[in-house]
């Protein structure tokens, strides 16, 4: 249990810090657009205390299974952390797609792509985390 709870809060804040730059760069200007179209269904600003929520939520998910598969060292975090992200993420924006028309299929295979790059960073510290303690 404890490897569990030290990889979750070491792989939360990695996640934070990688994940401030698509953020910046990707999903804020997405963000102010979709404000602009849907005022009242969506924010210019995130309430970024659900969004941390469900990124714990998430986190404390991958770390459980990815020891469970026996994940335990950096490549083989990374590599099924790509896998993941991208499996994971498709399905998501795929569902999202089909149920709303406010992201774009430019919109999502971007998204499908960040999170392939987001998972093999979490995943790589998951791997090692579980791996060393």
């Amino acid at each position: 249990m404890k490897k569990i709870i030290i990889t979750v809060i070491i792989t939360f804040i990695v996640s934070i810090v990688a994940s401030s730059v698509p953020g910046y760069l990707f999903y804020s200007p997405h963000q102010i657009e979709l404000n602009s179209l849907f005022p009242n269904a969506v924010p210019a600003i995130p309430d970024f205390s659900f969004m941390i929520l469900g990124a714990l939520f998430f986190m404390v998910f991958t770390v459980v299974v990815f020891d469970k598969m026996g994940v335990n060292n950096l490549k083989s975090g990374a590599i099924t952390g790509i896998w993941f992200g991208l499996l994971l993420f498709s399905f998501f924006d795929f569902t999202l797609m089909g149920l709303f028309n406010i992201i774009t299929l430019e919109f999502a295979l971007i998204d499908i792509a960040v999170s392939g790059v987001m998972g093999c960073i979490q995943g790589a510290v998951i791997g090692w985390s579980l791996g060393k303690f």
